[in-house]
This record gives C-alpha cells, sequence and structure tokens, in this order.
C-alpha cells in the first residue's frame, strides 16, 4: 500500500467532524461539570472574607491541620458509615505521595503483592523504593484470595498487598463484600498488611464498604479527591491502623514538604464538605459520567467491553487474533490515543489482549463521540478481517 492509498484510508475512518489534532482517550482525568466553578468561586469568597487565610496560606500543613483531618474524617464517613478518629488521618498531596510515604517505611526487598494489572505507576514507584512487586492474577472481582496465598509460597519478609478493590484500574472490577472479606482474613491470616486504594469510592453508586472498614488494624486507607473532584487539587487522605501508626509515619518526615498537601487545596475542600457543596459535585460529576458512558453505548458497537457505573473509563478485551499494539497504532494514525494494557502490567508475562479507553479525557462531548466513532470503525474493520482471515494483519490494513 502506498502513501497515497494508506491517506485515502484515514481519511474515511476520520469523519467530516473530526478535529486535526490528537483525541486523548488515555487519562482518566475527572469530569469538569460547571458547578466545580460555581463551587471554587463560593470557597475562594468565604476564603477572601476570613482574617485568617492570609495566615493559613503562610504556614506548611505537614500531614494535614486540625480542620484538615476533621473534615476528612466527615467526609470518608460516606464511605465507611461509621464516625473515624481524625487522629488516625494524615492528608498528603496526592495517592503518589501517600504511596512514597508508606513504601519509605518498607525494608529494601519488601514482597509487594497487587493486582497483576494495576495502576500504572506502582510498578515504578515500589522499585525506585526497592521494594518487589509481584502481579496477583485477578478475576470479575479483583484479587483472587487464593492465587495470592500461592504467590505467598516461598516468600520471606515483609508483605504488603496494594489492592483497587471499587472500579479497579484498569479492569474496571468491583469487588463484592463476601471478598472483601474473605481476601482481609486471608492476609490477616499470612501476616499480610493492605494499602486499599479507594479513588473511586464516591463515584461508585453501589460501592461495597472499604476493606479498612473489615480490617482496620492492617488495612491503610486512601482516598484521593483526583477523580471525584479535581486532579489539580492535588490532595489525599491516607487513613491509618490506628492514630499511633499515623504519628509514626509522619514523625520522621515532617521537615520534608515534597508530601504536604498545598493551604488553598485544603481550605477549598474543607469548606466544600462543611457546606455540602462536595456532595453536590460528586452528583454532578456522576451525571457527566453517565451521559459519557451512554455515547460509549451508543456508539461502540463493534466489540463488547466492560465497565461499571462510576468507571471514568471502559476497559475492551480484543480478539486473539487481533493484537491490541497494532490497535494502539492504528488508532494513534487515525488521531485517537488509547491504552494497551502493557501499561498496567506488573510483568511481562500473561498480558492481556486488551486496551484501555478514557471516557472522561476529552473535555467535549463531541470529541468523544468523535473519538470512538473512529475507534469503533477501526474495531469493526479489523474484527471482521480476523474473523474471515486465518491469518492476523499486524499492520491493521493501513
Amino acid at each position: 500500500m502506498n502513501e497515497q492509498q494508506r491517506h485515502n484510508r484515514l481519511e474515511e475512518l476520520m469523519p467530516e467532524s473530526s478535529p486535526k489534532f490528537a483525541i486523548d482517550l488515555t487519562t482518566a482525568l475527572p469530569p469538569a461539570p460547571h458547578i466545580i466553578h460555581q463551587a471554587l468561586e463560593e470557597a475562594f469568597r468565604q476564603m477572601c472574607r476570613a482574617d485568617t487565610t492570609a495566615m493559613d496560606i503562610r504556614h506548611n500543613r505537614p500531614g494535614g491541620a486540625r480542620e484538615d483531618v476533621e473534615c476528612g474524617s466527615r467526609w470518608l464517613r460516606g464511605r465507611f458509615e461509621q464516625e473515624l478518629d481524625p487522629e488516625r488521618i494524615v492528608v498528603t498531596n496526592g495517592t503518589q505521595s501517600a504511596l512514597n510515604l508508606l513504601f519509605g517505611t518498607m525494608e529494601p526487598g519488601t514482597t509487594l503483592f497487587t493486582e497483576s494489572i494495576t495502576y500504572a505507576v506502582l510498578k515504578q514507584l515500589a522499585t525506585r523504593a526497592g521494594l518487589n512487586p509481584i502481579g496477583v492474577p485477578v478475576d470479575q472481582e479483583g484479587i483472587i484470595p487464593q492465587a495470592l496465598e500461592e504467590s505467598c509460597l516461598g516468600k520471606t519478609g515483609q508483605r504488603v498487598l496494594f489492592c483497587n478493590p471499587t472500579v479497579h484500574n484498569p479492569t474496571t472490577a468491583v469487588m463484592g463484600t463476601a471478598r472483601r472479606v474473605h481476601l482481609a482474613e486471608t492476609c490477616r491470616r499470612l501476616g499480610i498488611s493492605i494499602i486499599e486504594d479507594d479513588v473511586l469510592g464516591f463515584l461508585h453508586p453501589d460501592a461495597p464498604p472499604p476493606i479498612a472498614a473489615f480490617a482496620p488494624d492492617i488495612t491503610w486507607y486512601c482516598m484521593s479527591v483526583s477523580k471525584c473532584f479535581a486532579m489539580g487539587l492535588r490532595f489525599a487522605y491516607l487513613l491509618a491502623p490506628s492514630a499511633d501508626r499515623a504519628r509514626e509515619l509522619v514523625a520522621p518526615v515532617q521537615r520534608l514538604s515534597w508530601w504536604f498537601p498545598n493551604a488553598l487545596s485544603s481550605l477549598t475542600i474543607n469548606q466544600w464538605i462543611r457546606s455540602d457543596l462536595a456532595q453536590q459535585i460528586i452528583v454532578a460529576v456522576r451525571a457527566d459520567i453517565r451521559e459519557r458512558h451512554a455515547i460509549a453505548s451508543e456508539i461502540l458497537t463493534a466489540t463488547e467491553y466492560v465497565t461499571k457505573p462510576g468507571s471514568l473509563h471502559i476497559w475492551v478485551p480484543l480478539p486473539d487474533r487481533f493484537e491490541r499494539h497494532a490497535l494502539v497504532n492504528a488508532a494513534k494514525l487515525c488521531g485517537v490515543l488509547i491504552r494497551p494494557a502493557d501499561v498496567f502490567a506488573v510483568s511481562d508475562s500473561r498480558v492481556p489482549n486488551a486496551v484501555r479507553v478514557s471516557l472522561t479525557a476529552p473535555p467535549t462531548t463531541n470529541d468523544l463521540t468523535v473519538g470512538l466513532s473512529i475507534l469503533d470503525k477501526l474495531l469493526g474493520r479489523e474484527i471482521q478481517k480476523a474473523k474471515e482471515s486465518p491469518i492476523n494483519d499486524p499492520t491493521l490494513g493501513l
């Protein structure tokens, strides 16, 4: 196929309304409903009226000020359905800072179990900290407790589990209550500490209680606002197993400001929680996500995909003869960016033949519609070709 033929092929796939720039379907950015603008206006208005704001932003907030952890306790009550001791809460400037704090307390060579495909930067964070990340097989509910137990055979020394049981990234799996209890019991019996990432806990309407609610003594629970409010706020709550453990975590790094929450984000989020604006934002974000899911359901008909209410993305398993990297490359040539499963894999073995497609990264639903339309045409054409031909064409015919 010459260059002119290739160009004509791309033109066939690109709708007339397609913009002349790449449509990013890789990043799971939170939606930005108009209420965010209104809530920011209200928070800034309150801050400007307060006599204390200038002094509040003059100081660092290592681990969060008293009002930060008290508001955090009030906010997290929506997930735990019980009062939480504010002294157990450490506030950081995001999930990665929380993980770096925790990883910094672990011995070099510590075994870090996690889902076989997981949070894309976890492996990098773990290896930089000298930990040994090991992927554990998953199913439609996430980590399989029996598989975790089998993975422990021959492993000595400190062992920790990182898991994302509510709308797992990237598979969107939601772990049921019985599985959460079973996993917690397995970890307690094997002497494994748990780090639970619940970043989408408030967005999934039927999310079971966190694992930390069943096993608070062995679980570090992390809830970032990066998906339910805004990524740029750089703010996360870390709930420790006890107040003493929280103090022990923070004490050695009190003077290292790289992990501190910034004061303006803290004041903003506190005001939202106290005024109930936080809950109104959640409602609006959920509505935006539902709209984008409806668009995906209408457009993506060429193949089945997996997702859950509240998920910012979909997970698209591909037929065996339809190679994921070929799809990613072909989509890129057509101006659409998606992520292959390899980005999330802990090891190079047994990577599923699948891609993750973000529904919330495009700033407008029109951009999303165009991007998904291109992707559906690619999927439909090449899946049909794979069925008709015994040999898969790695170039997707482009």
